[in-house]
């Protein structure tokens, strides 16, 4: 949970103040003691990653579009792989 709150101050920062601080202590409460899942990314999703990578992809940058879209090389190469297959 203090990924998400330190994320949520690092992408606005304005956002940091007492609110916040209660919010997060609220939230903390809300969820003593549970297991919370956060899935990967939908299928909708997953194919609007396909087109991205496909249009950022050189053949040769697949390290720098894995950076760029916070995603591993792998994740490059498989989505490239499928994306190969469908077509």
């Amino acid at each position: 949970m203090d990924h998400v709150f330190a994320y949520l101050l690092r992408e606005f920062p304005h956002l940091a103040g007492p609110q916040f601080a209660k919010a997060k202590r609220a939230l903390r409460e809300h969820l003593a003691g549970e297991r919370v899942y956060v899935a990967a990314r939908g299928s909708g999703d997953r194919a609007a990653l396909a087109r991205e990578v496909l249009s950022l992809f050189n053949g040769r940058n697949a390290t720098e579009v894995a950076r760029s879209l916070s995603i591993s090389r792998a994740t490059v190469y498989r989505l490239l792989k499928q994306t190969a297959r469908r077509s």
